[in-house]
């Protein structure tokens, strides 16, 4: 019986023992919501005294993707780097904060940070599926410090699943180009105290890029997610303890390699056949508990306690048995040697045991995330306005354990062959980290004016274990303290002008040479907001002004070796104007046009002259600009909408971006592809409870340049047509 089937099975059972179950919904769902949101349903959006953005449930069920990239597409101020078409590994910054593995900005789920190791090893290498959030929001500026340990660009928060006070459920289910399945189903039990939740995604695609042989491309990822909520109310104090548990894992023959310029020219989805054997694999468990607690209205106390694991091996193509890098090869395919090792890379030659032997990697890693954090609010009326006090704390471990071998291959008839050469074991070390934080935030709303100030205080005590050579073994310890303040002023009910500050750092990690400084900055943000029942606007200007940028050396950057050791960058200003605006005009009583229009502009300057042996950097002059950072971009969204149906479609441009800051290193001069892509959906309810839906992902079928680290050219995903179905029972 296959993993779908078995969900179905268990979610019908359920159905008919709870047939006649039919709870009245309540204020409950909202309390969760408002409990696992960072922004808070309580306070409007409209009234934050830093930029923020929220996407609602209706938004992210217009377009039903499952790519977070494309979730965030409309946000302004969050720059995406793609890389395999899907988002499998999101490439994702904010404000400055380099998209490399989205390891420069905080990620959250319902609150708990939720990267494998957020200190230790933050590259997100797993990312929640975006599919089964109800919300997602952006913090930015002040509004982000209180959400550690990255405080310089900002946070996001996905929300999952509330219990809500009724029994439902739903299943969805899709097809669509490439073989793409769709399976989601979730069912929702609540009776008196008690609620649950059961949730199942998979997903899974035959891929889009084409191996020479014909060998697999796609992938398969599976996630499930079980709730439990048990609320008291007694003497006046409610209570709300909640269990949730998780399951997620992935294979997907995903592959660094990618292609000459001549190669994606005439085949963008083309794969050479040194990289049939490109094998991800991951698993991840979550284990959290909460306690939420309200004396009164005004004061509350919410605490998690969670843990984290999560398992991957990535074999794939490493590097040919040489100094020579795939990416030197893959610029000048049809020079000197160069000839010779493209041709084994393609499998037109076969090669021989030497300098064309292909070298294959495994990046076998384990990771632990766990601790407990608390927060506390409390509501008054201090100095003759509203006020908010929230006081946090929390203490974190976490650790990675890296287990890196290559094995020797040739390439014989276009079939990768293993020899009897040796393994050999690259890299074998722990890191880990102990986390101590806490933060403030005071609140005080006037009539017209909101002022909020608030610092976060963070110990960090990293340990770096060389299993190979343990002379190499390391200890460091931080404290850092970054505070923040923000207004907003309300010049009228509808218009208003905010203003913030906030110090920003990104912590070193473990193993780090002494001269290594953390990456500090100070942010400032100014701006105008509107806001009335039907229209709101916002355009903010941003200043970033690091002390110091670090650059992060990993295997998808294009480093070969000294994996994970940092770069000072020195000084850096970014600097930038985010703008959105949204309205609805009414055709008639039932039929609507929606309109969303988001801009962001971005300029980025070195501030001074240096050398760099970090391959994104190279010979850097005062003036050049960070690597993957567009200056321009946009996103327009509309429709049409009706009451049981709507049509929408939303068109971005992404301005083309440099790969490499300075001269003398690879990629030096070489840019992206400006992307402008069109994506189109459609729904229409048949009956009470039943929807069909149809969606274009990229209409015009155009394909760019979106990378060409750490091998070669790769292109985003061509065009995909998807038809579904949700039935709620």
């Amino acid at each position: 019986m296959t993993t779908a089937s078995k969900l179905l099975l268990a979610l019908t059972g359920l159905t008919a023992l709870q047939a006649n179950a039919n709870e009245a919904k309540s204020d409950k769902t909202d309390k969760q919501i408002e409990i696992i949101s960072i922004i808070g349903q309580k306070q409007q959006l409209k009234q934050e005294t830093g930029s923020a953005y929220a996407l609602t449930k209706e938004q992210l069920e217009q377009f039903e993707f499952d790519d977070i990239h494309r979730v965030l597409q409309s946000v302004p101020g969050v720059y995406i780097r793609e890389e395999d078409g899907y988002g499998l590994r999101p490439n994702i910054g904010i404000r400055g904060a380099t998209t490399e593995r989205s390891s420069k900005i905080t990620i959250m789920e319902d609150g708990v940070l939720i990267a494998p190791a957020p200190y230790a090893a933050p590259a997100a290498y797993y990312f929640p599926n975006s599919a089964r959030m109800t919300g997602i929001e952006v913090l930015k500026g002040p509004s982000a410090i209180s959400y550690g340990p990255n405080t310089v660009g900002g946070a996001i928060n996905m929300q999952s699943r509330a219990i809500e006070d009724e029994t439902k459920g739903n299943l969805e289910l899709a097809y669509g180009t490439d073989n793409y399945q769709k399976a989601h189903a979730y069912y929702n039990y609540s009776k008196d105290n008690l609620g649950m939740l059961i949730e199942g995604i998979r997903l899974s695609s035959d891929g889009f890029k084409e191996l020479d042989n014909g060998g697999d491309t796609g992938f398969v990822k599976n996630e499930l997610l079980f709730k439990l909520n048990y609320e008291l109310n007694d003497d006046g104090i409610y209570q709300l303890w909640q269990l949730k548990a998780g399951y997620g894992d992935e294979e997907s023959n995903e592959t660094y390699l990618g292609l000459s310029e001549a190669d994606f020219k005439a085949k963008p989805n083309r794969r050479y056949l040194a990289s049939q054997d490109d094998l991800m694999t991951w698993d991840h468990t979550q284990l959290q508990i909460g306690h939420y607690i309200e004396f009164s209205d005004e004061l509350s106390i919410h605490t998690q306690a969670y843990r984290r694991d999560f398992d991957r091996d990535w074999g794939k193509l490493n590097r040919l048995n040489t100094n020579r890098s795939i990416q030197t090869v893959l610029q000048s395919p049809d020079t000197g040697l160069n000839q010779i090792y493209y041709d084994v890379l393609t499998g037109a030659r076969d090669s021989q045991i030497g300098t064309d032997t292909l070298l294959y990697g495994h990046n076998d890693r384990q990771y632990y995330s766990q601790g407990i954090q608390s927060k506390l609010v409390w509501q008054s009326n201090h100095f003759g306005s509203d006020s908010e006090l929230e006081v946090g704390i929390r203490f974190h471990q976490d650790q990675v354990e890296r287990n890196h071998f290559e094995d020797p291959y040739l390439m014989q008839q276009g079939q990768l062959v293993a020899t009897n050469g040796d393994t050999i074991t690259t890299i074998k070390n722990k890191d880990s980290v102990d986390a101590l934080a806490t933060h403030l935030n005071y609140k005080l709303a006037f009539e017209q004016l909101t002022l909020t100030g608030g610092v976060r205080i963070e110990n960090i005590d990293g340990k770096h274990q060389d299993l190979l050579d343990p002379t190499l073994n390391t200890t460091n310890s931080d404290t850092l303290v970054s505070p923040g303040l923000g207004a907003f002023y309300r010049l009228t009910d509808e218009f208003g002008v905010l203003a913030g500050v906030n110090k920003g750092y990104v912590p070193n990690g473990p193993g780090q040479s002494d001269d290594i400084d953390a990456e500090e900055s100070w942010n400032y943000e100014f701006g105008f907001r509107y806001g009335d029942d039907v229209t709101q606007g916002e355009i903010v200007g941003f200043f970033t002004d690091y002390s110091n940028l670090k650059g992060n050396c990993t295997f998808s950057s294009g480093c070969l070796s000294n994996i994970d050791e940092e770069f000072n960058g020195g000084a850096v200003e970014v600097k930038g104007i985010e703008a959105s605006y949204s309205s609805q005009w009414q055709l008639s009583d039932s039929i609507s046009i929606p309109l969303s229009i988001n801009y962001t502009y971005t300029k980025s300057e070195f501030q001074s002259d240096f050398l760099s042996t970090f391959v994104q950097w190279g010979d850097v002059s005062k003036g050049d600009s960070l690597p993957y950072m567009p200056e321009s971009q946009w996103s327009i969204e509309t429709g049409l909408q009706g009451e049981t149906w709507k049509v929408a479609l939303i068109a971005k441009h992404v301005d083309k971006m440099q790969e490499a800051a300075g001269e003398r290193t690879e990629l030096s001069g070489y840019w992206t592809d400006a992307i402008d892509q069109i994506d189109v959906s459609a729904y229409k309810e048949l009956s009470e409870g039943l929807r069909v839906y149809g969606k274009i992902d990229n209409l015009t079928d155009q394909q760019d340049v979106v990378s060409r680290r750490p091998f070669g050219a790769r292109a985003g995903k061509p065009r995909q047509f998807t038809v579904g179905v949700k039935y709620d029972f």
